[in-house]
């Protein structure tokens, strides 16, 4: 891939990211994408996307409807779902209004590519879609008015394979500060050889693990490594099989003591 090329340029006013930042991320996310460890990849992503478990890897992205041109109800919810702070003023806001109006119009802006190949123009109609969700969900009585983690879910969720849905934990993890560092830095990241392949692999090593769990795996390559680096930062503990958890819950009642 070629220095000239619109997909590794930047805005003009935005401020450059290092090869030190990228070269740090990079490290990090090869660490969470690995199947060695204590408890590697596979068995995270497993946990993650068992659609009988507690995790959110099998609604997120799935729970219809996801209308490309719409916000919904189920957008709503599938984000309060990841961790989202949605209160009932922000779900008005966000389904109603003139707050509406903007972060439509904002979102149905957004060209049609992947974080992959986002060119400037690309990450400016990505700022002004964040900044309209974020502007529509923040709330003026907190301390810290910003929503900018539950902006990321709700643009990750119309944008699959545009935005990340990184939080705070995420971005320490990969030394990260704000929204247009990230979306560099994960572009960067989806260009990488050793990155796309690691990704590749994951489907393979949570099936090869799951046992008699049905698995409901997200499409976008973006999505799985969102997930890897939020199970490795966060955790999703492997949870019993469901014959396992068939059995326990099967077993008499312990007598109150």
């Amino acid at each position: 891939m070629t220095i000239d090329a619109p997909w590794v340029k930047a805005p003009a006013t935005w401020p450059a990211v290092s090869t030190v930042v990228i070269g740090h991320a990079r490290r990090q996310a090869l660490i969470a994408l690995s199947d060695d460890g204590p408890i590697p990849v596979g068995e995270r992503l497993a946990a993650y996307y068992d659609v009988d478990g507690d995790h959110v890897g099998a609604t997120f992205a799935t729970m219809p409807p996801n209308d490309w041109h719409d916000i919904t109800g189920a957008d709503v919810l599938s984000v309060i779902l990841v961790h989202g702070a949605i209160g009932p003023r922000a779900a008005r806001r966000l389904l109603s209004g003139p707050h509406r109006g903007w972060t439509l119009t904002a979102m149905r802006d957004l060209p049609g590519r992947e974080l992959l190949t986002a060119d400037p123009d690309t990450l400016v109609a990505m700022e002004d879609f964040h900044l309209a969700v974020e502007s529509t969900l923040a709330s003026p009585t907190d301390a810290d008015p910003s929503r900018w983690g539950t902006a990321n879910k709700l643009c990750a969720r119309k944008r699959p394979d545009l935005f990340p849905a990184s939080d705070r934990n995420i971005c320490r993890y990969l030394g990260l500060r704000d929204v247009r560092e990230e979306w560099q830095v994960f572009r960067a990241l989806m260009q990488d050889d050793d990155v796309r392949q690691a990704i590749e692999a994951l489907p393979a090593a949570a099936r090869s693990v799951s046992g008699d769990r049905q698995l409901q795996l997200d499409d976008s390559d973006l999505r799985l490594l969102d997930a890897a680096l939020w199970t490795y930062t966060v955790g999703a503990r492997p949870r019993p099989s469901r014959t396992r958890r068939r059995a326990l819950l099967a077993q008499p009642d312990l007598p109150m003591s």
